[in-house]
């Protein structure tokens, strides 16, 4: 990592502590929305360099909520290295074609995540941050400014609408 960047040398052992602690959640969060491992690898590297930049902001997040700014970090950055590799992508259908043909393939845990981001922004950021990041609906509520109960109604709308878009995709739900 570039420790160079961080000035002090408290700041150098806090990042490296936070690595520890972090790494295999952000790992876990980059696998679950990227295809491959060297991929995930790649948006674990760009979320720390990105947490290296902004160190201050992460400074200034209480200890117990840390994990909940690094894990968004991730996701970000695995989303964004995801779009950039699909506007790479030719228009013939690759996308689709790497989406698993039936559940039993991976659990439809990619084809979950293709319907969620196509979601209205409603329900989108709600369901990303119940099902994706596994956030309970207070911290949901907290992060969007919202309240619990205007969470607990978009979770219930958005899985329905969930559930109709996997079903039209062919997954049998349930």
């Amino acid at each position: 990592m570039c420790f160079a960047m961080l000035e002090e040398a408290g700041d150098r052992e806090l990042f490296a502590q936070l690595y520890q602690q972090f790494y295999n959640k952000m790992m876990r969060v980059a696998r679950q929305i990227l295809p491959s491992q060297n991929q995930a690898e790649d948006a674990v590297h760009d979320a720390f360099l990105k947490i290296i930049l902004h160190f201050d902001d992460l400074k200034a997040v209480p200890e117990e909520r840390q994990i909940y700014w690094v894990v968004t970090v991730t996701k970000n950055a695995a989303l964004d290295l995801l779009r950039k590799e699909r506007r790479d992508l030719p228009m013939d259908g690759e996308v689709e074609k790497r989406l698993p043909a039936a559940p039993a393939e991976d659990g439809g845990f990619r084809a979950l995540v293709e319907v969620i981001r196509r979601m209205p922004e409603t329900y989108r950021r709600v369901m990303e941050l119940r099902f994706l990041t596994e956030w309970s609906h207070a911290e949901i509520a907290r992060e969007l400014h919202i309240t619990e109960g205007a969470v607990k109604t978009r979770v219930s709308r958005g899985r329905q609408l969930l559930i109709e878009a996997m079903r039209k995709e062919g997954y049998a739900c349930e």
